[in-house]
């Protein structure tokens, strides 16, 4: 729902005309604001849909009707590059597997993005980043309390990362087709990159490195790898990676210089005999908790000690340092008028992004879409007629 469209999303940024095909009743993600426990807008606007499909226009086409595969293939004939994130056992059915389009436009990048890879017995399963990208990475089990459950994760905060890793693929294919002038396959999963996004931890077993026990917070290992809540309530939490450099660092932000030479806590291996992590996170609870979060800020900053708030939404869309980069984009909506949206995360310098619209409603662009192939005005109204393409509708 995410992963592939995100690919074509930074596509449309740069200038490409990317037509998004969905089924007669739209993308599953159209709806996605309608899952229970997802806000819900005044409006019943669709927002799980914008992010990802601004700029693109929609061609709204049962691909299960006869008709559908000859459409298609006119599409291909001067295509670039074909995004799927359809299971292999679907594109084989539907006659858009790799090697049937490759024959109709020998220089086609097929970018093919999935829950579980390409091969194994799980090619089929249906994925979705919740599961391929978090669960099976392992790192869920890492953050789970001791004592208690997980809460629900961010929508699509895995897809994104594995649509960025796919789209490294498509670039590298466009390359080489400057090169070869041949089209390739190119594939990229959920599951690989959950791996690769837990890497350093799975590579730890893969060495047969030893695994420590889990503690509750109070006996955590590291008195830095641990949340502190400021006097104002406000959830907040320092990386202290460098830990010679920023171990005194630490013990002047709190106002205890004396416990950088104190000989419980000088040197790493005294803080971390057995319960002297206890008793720093206790003096830090306590010292943190006597003045609020604005104070604390000012003050890690003025150490040199990286840290930030948990934010909230409310602090996400009001960050001023995430403003300054261009994170957010203004955009016109037929529904809403101007709203801002999260901006794709690349930036060419002496390429800037193009003028984007809003994500388009469902079948807005398929009567024009299909007259550029070439189809008449009345075999376009005869596949209108016969539910096999439908044209414009509100969005749902």
């Amino acid at each position: 729902m995410i992963m592939v469209p995100s690919v074509g999303a930074v596509l449309a940024d740069y200038g490409a005309q990317v037509v998004k095909i969905e089924p007669l009743d739209g993308d599953l993600n159209r709806r996605g604001h309608q899952i229970p426990g997802m806000p819900i807008h005044a409006t019943g606007y669709g927002y799980c849909f914008l992010p990802d499909n601004r700029g693109k226009r929609s061609l709204s086409l049962d691909l299960k009707a006869p008709e559908a595969k000859g459409i298609v293939r006119r599409l291909v004939e001067g295509a670039d590059v074909f995004l799927t994130n359809y299971r292999p056992k679907a594109l084989e059915r539907l006659g858009l597997g790799w090697p049937e389009l490759q024959s109709v436009n020998p220089r086609l990048v097929y970018a093919h993005g999935t829950g579980f890879g390409d091969a194994g017995a799980e090619v089929d399963k249906p994925g979705f980043d919740t599961v391929c990208y978090w669960s099976r990475s392992g790192m869920e089990a890492n953050v789970f309390p001791t004592d208690g459950w997980l809460g629900p994760l961010g929508y699509g905060t895995g897809d994104h990362p594995g649509g960025m890793a796919l789209l490294s693929a498509v670039l590298l294919a466009l390359l080489a087709r400057e090169r070869s002038g041949q089209g390739t396959r190119v594939s990229s999963s959920l599951l690989a990159n959950g791996a690769w996004s837990n890497s350093v931890m799975i590579q730890a077993r893969l060495l047969e490195a030893e695994f420590l026990e889990r503690r509750p917070r109070e006996e955590a290992r590291n008195v830095t790898s641990v949340y502190y809540r400021a006097g104002d309530r406000r959830i907040f939490k320092i990386a202290m990676v460098d830990i010679p450099r920023d171990w005194p660092k630490l013990c002047r932000a709190i106002g205890r210089p004396e416990l950088i030479d104190d000989s419980r806590y000088a040197t790493l291996e005294q803080r971390t005999q057995e319960g002297r992590m206890r008793e720093l996170i206790q003096i830090c609870d306590q010292v943190f908790a006597g003045r609020p979060m604005d104070h604390w800020q000012r003050v890690l900053e003025e150490h040199d000690l990286p840290y930030s708030v948990v934010a909230t939404y409310d602090d996400v869309v009001a960050d001023e340092q995430m403003a300054a980069n261009g994170v957010f984009l203004d955009i016109e909506d037929p529904e809403l008028g101007r709203v801002r949206t999260v901006e794709t995360p690349l930036h060419l310098e002496s390429h800037p992004k193009v003028t984007r619209g809003p994500a388009p409603r469902l079948g807005e662009h398929s009567r024009a879409i299909l007259a550029e192939i070439g189809l008449a005005s009345n075999e376009i109204d005869a596949l209108v007629k016969h539910e096999v393409v439908a044209e414009i509708k509100e969005k749902t």
